[in-house]
């Protein structure tokens, strides 16, 4: 009977992303449904979103997902990105540097569909004469995609600690092998087939201080929190005001940023994203899973992947996949003490899900950018992204991750 009804939450869950319901409406509706199935007290579920309204948790989170997309639409208003062509080529090595480095950069400002701003700047490198359509769709896509594991400003980061209480700074550095795995293997399968500019010039401090110019907020934002100690909403923030105070923008451009970051669908991706977790922790769904894994002999790693890599696959967002697979998998991977060999496991599996997705949203906009065949652009990642699940489930069975247990 448990897996019947948790086969039904999940089965909704599917059914709501396939007819496009918004992720934190689809999670929403799914811990309500959660609710009804374990016969719960509406008294009960309408305490526990109240409380849940109160908290810091959630507060705290809202204010940083929504403050950092301020500042990365600001930061697209104010045209840095398009300083950065420039003076990424003066880089050592060139084309191929660029190609590793502009989509990488763009990375640095988490936004949904952010790999179509650094695509016209990868086009720039890679132009059509030279190179098919779908390998600069595949290096765009790939290298945008690096820094997502251990950026501490990623919203998929930042909800790992407020799900699983694992800090920051411990996630970020546990999944930093996962990156490098990533950038090695962008570096083989991407790197190597493209030509240098015979003309270029190294200029290496000057491209440092170009790309410092450019993207200056972000590295504040993370010195002021790791520095002084802050909550990471108030050094955004802070980072946010000084950059309003130096490069003073216009009315229009601020107010386009601001409309982007307080977007009410943004807000309630939140609320959504831990209704969900709380239903499931005060109707008890949560032991439930255990349960089930008990009852038909199977592995736990089995069912971290299925139910990452399921709801990677099906949304496309990194954000979505931990807020649903770690909601889900509590037991498993904090509820009865931190376990993060599980977290690892469980990131890995929702991100090879979500880079292969056809509902991802990088995906999507890079593809439509360079008019390029997708089925092509699969066969340019397929066997990167199989050696990235070999090596990250090498990295697993080595237990590296349990050095940052608490």
């Amino acid at each position: 009977m448990e897996a019947v009804k948790l086969l039904i939450v999940f089965a909704l869950i599917v059914l709501a992303l396939r007819r496009k319901v918004s992720v934190g409406v689809t999670l929403f509706g799914a811990g309500v449904v959660t609710a009804l199935l374990y016969l719960m007290a509406p008294s009960a579920m309408l305490q526990g979103y109240w409380d849940l309204l109160k908290s810091k948790r959630f507060i705290s989170l809202t204010s940083v997902i929504v403050l950092i997309t301020t500042l990365g639409q600001l930061l697209k208003e104010l045209k840095s990105l398009e300083q950065l062509t420039t003076v990424v080529k003066e880089l050592p090595g060139g084309n191929k540097t660029a190609v590793a480095v502009l989509p990488a950069l763009v990375g640095l400002m988490p936004m949904p569909g952010g790999a179509l701003l650094s695509a016209p700047l990868v086009g720039n490198v890679l132009p059509e004469s030279q190179y098919p359509a779908e390998f600069r769709t595949a290096s765009n896509y790939w290298f945008r995609h690096v820094v997502e594991f251990f950026w501490p400003i990623y919203p998929g980061i930042i909800l790992t600690e407020a799900i699983t209480g694992l800090p920051i700074g411990s996630v970020s550095l546990m999944q930093l092998p996962l990156a490098l795995f990533m950038l090695s293997f962008g570096i083989i399968f991407y790197l190597r087939n493209i030509a240098n500019d015979a003309v270029h010039q190294t200029h290496l401090w000057r491209a440092f201080w170009g790309i410092l110019k450019a993207i200056w907020p972000i590295p504040l934002a993370i010195a002021i929190y790791g520095i002084f100690k802050l909550e990471l909403a108030i050094a955004v923030l802070i980072a946010l005001v000084i950059l309003i105070a130096i490069k003073r923008p216009d009315k229009e451009k601020l107010f386009s940023a601001l409309k982007k970051g307080f977007s009410y669908k943004l807000i309630f991706l939140v609320f959504g994203t831990l209704s969900f977790q709380t239903a499931l922790e005060l109707s008890g769904a949560i032991s439930a899973i255990p349960k089930v894994t008990m009852h038909y002999n199977l592995p736990p790693e089995l069912v971290i992947f299925l139910v990452c890599f399921t709801a990677g696959l099906l949304t496309g967002m990194v954000a979505a996949f931990v807020a649903m697979g770690y909601s889900i998998l509590a037991s498993f991977l904090y509820l009865n003490g931190i376990e993060p060999n599980y977290i690892f496991m469980a990131y890995l599996s929702g991100y090879l899900g979500m880079i292969l997705s056809p509902s991802h949203l990088c995906l999507i906009l890079t593809n439509e950018y360079f008019n390029s065949d997708l089925l092509k652009v699969y066969r340019k990642i397929a066997i990167p992204v199989s050696l990235m699940a070999l090596f990250g489930i090498l990295t697993y069975l080595s237990h590296w991750a349990d050095l940052f247990k608490p």
